[in-house]
């Protein structure tokens, strides 16, 4: 067990030495004694945040999608961006390497680099946390407080995907998931990007995007409608979702509504048609869940209409391992 940060061979073999340098923009990147970072950047600049605190064999992967996206949603393109890694004192220096290889390779696929942060071993942390803050560039930020009555409300692929995928690596035993099950629940992580669909839309008319995070759809549509001073009716039957979602979240008693669910994207637009056939011919499914509409966000169901608010995600319900 050990604490602190990393030794600089450590700090070069298991870090420095992983990253890439990709970006014109990024004058001074990852190097051993510099604490800061530099670039250029002409135009408007986006930034966000995210940390990964949930058990994922995948958080370095995971870590660059959910920040990345949030800049796509902003209608940007990501830049570079710092990690810090908080690992628990049973951890060693080639697990650090296992995130930060990860990170990489997912930085790779979204031309970003990585050119900094912070490393170290804690007591006050009993897993692997991963912090990613991306910096984008853009021309317009596509903001929520633009949405007007009448607008569609579409998602893009189906919801829940990231959440699904860490429940069952959480419940492996309990779940005994078949093969093909198994097969399909591989292919979840390949698709959390959101890159895909925020290039077919970017030169369309939107005027909101969000990607679906902590507290899932439900979530998402409360925290749209909160920010933007306006009503959103969605209907919980057109919601997509792949059938082996249902089956886990009914198994273990969770609300797939209020799921994580990185890689599926709100978009709000005055022009369906338009952004459908976008989605389409870019190989992105599309739906249609609901219209701004109103003075709250409802989700009108079989049951009635109930009012949507921000609420602990399902993924965390459970932390005291009661199901």
């Amino acid at each position: 067990m050990r604490t602190g940060k990393l030794s600089s061979e450590e700090l070069k073999n298991n870090v420095l030495d992983i990253i890439r340098h990709r970006r014109k923009e990024v004058v001074c990147g990852a190097f051993l004694g510099e604490d800061c970072a530099s670039f250029s950047c002409d135009g408007l600049m986006l930034i966000s945040t995210d940390p990964i605190t949930a058990e994922t064999s995948e958080i370095g992967k995971l870590a660059i999608q959910v920040s990345v996206n949030d800049i796509i949603a902003g209608g940007g393109e990501p830049v570079l961006c710092m990690l810090t890694i908080i690992a628990p004192t049973t951890a060693t220096a080639d697990d650090i390497k296992r995130v930060m290889l990860d990170a990489e390779s997912e930085a790779e696929k979204s031309n970003l680099e990585i050119v900094g942060g912070h490393t170290e071993f804690s007591s006050a942390v009993n897993r692997m946390i991963v912090n990613c803050v991306v910096i984008g560039k853009t021309s317009e930020h596509v903001s929520s407080r633009a949405l007007r009555d009448g607008d569609s409300v579409i998602v893009t692929k189906n919801l829940g995907l990231e959440g699904t995928k860490i429940l069952a690596e959480k419940y492996e035993e309990i779940l005994d998931l078949t093969e093909e099950e198994k097969k399909e629940l591989a292919t979840y992580s390949d698709v959390l990007s959101i890159k895909q669909e925020g290039n077919a839309v970017k030169n369309l008319e939107v005027h909101a995007m969000h990607d679906v995070t902590e507290g899932g759809i439900y979530g998402a549509i409360a925290e749209i409608a909160e920010g933007a001073n306006k009503g959103i009716e969605i209907i919980e039957e057109r919601v997509p979702f792949t059938a082996l979602t249902l089956k886990i979240c009914d198994k273990l008693k969770i609300d797939p509504y209020r799921l994580i669910s990185s890689g599926s994207l709100i978009i709000v637009t005055p022009v369906e048609k338009d952004v459908l056939n976008a989605l389409a011919d870019s190989g992105v499914k599309g739906t249609v869940i609901g219209k701004i509409v109103g003075e709250k966000p409802i989700a009108v169901s079989k049951n009635g209409r109930t009012e949507l608010k921000v609420t602990v995600d399902e993924l965390f319900r459970d932390e005291g391992d009661s199901l």
